[in-house]
């Protein structure tokens, strides 16, 4: 008759807190992550951008990186965690991946690329109607996607300044449909497409 085996002894359970640092991306900081990446997406949208959500997306992404670059070093230097990387290598490669793709689209101007291509129309039939004086200068209005603070007649086309765009300069959108703007000491213009250039107001 051979003898019963001897009763296995279980693994430890780990510490909450190592659990915790060697632990994938949970249910809140993969959605901070992503909401992170459209905030800052939005504050480069528009020329000068948007320094208020600029800072907040800053502070954010700081935050996320303070949690998940230890996280990581600590589950890549023990042996325990390890493990853990390889089983949820999606959830730890999701946060650097969005980081990345985040750089890239804000950097090559793709955010504000996209959304002046969706709002140019509108812009185009608001900018025809002022210059024939179908319809008055002013401003507070949307224009497709852009809060538009102001709309006026200067140099043979029309001036569209932003709203809560820049920190200390102005800007905004021009339409000069007969060629380039006119040179102006405080103003600078940068061609997009067309008509349209992207201007700059230094105080």
């Amino acid at each position: 008759m051979t003898p019963p085996a001897p009763p296995t002894t279980p693994e430890p359970r780990l510490p909450r807190l190592t659990r915790a640092l060697i632990g994938p991306p949970g249910r809140w900081l993969l959605p901070l992550s992503a909401l992170t990446g459209l905030l800052l997406l939005y504050s480069v949208s528009a020329p000068g951008g948007y320094f208020g959500l600029a800072l907040l997306g800053g502070i954010l992404a700081l935050t996320l990186a303070v949690v998940w670059i230890p996280r990581f070093v600590v589950g890549l230097a023990r042996a325990d965690g390890r493990p853990g990387l390889r089983r949820h290598w999606v959830r730890w490669a999701a946060v650097p991946l969005m980081a990345a793709v985040v750089a890239g689209l804000g950097s090559a101007g793709v955010p504000q690329d996209v959304r002046f291509a969706l709002s140019r129309a509108s812009m185009e039939q608001v900018a025809h109607a002022v210059s024939t004086g179908a319809e008055p200068e002013g401003g507070g209005r949307q224009i497709g996607l852009f809060s538009v603070s102001s709309v006026v007649r200067t140099g043979g086309g029309v001036s569209f300044g932003l709203r809560d765009t820049g920190f200390l300069d102005t800007h905004g959108f021009a339409w000069f449909p007969a060629g380039a703007p006119p040179q102006e000491p405080e103003t600078s213009y940068e061609h997009l497409e067309g008509p349209w250039y992207e201007w700059r107001r230094t105080w």
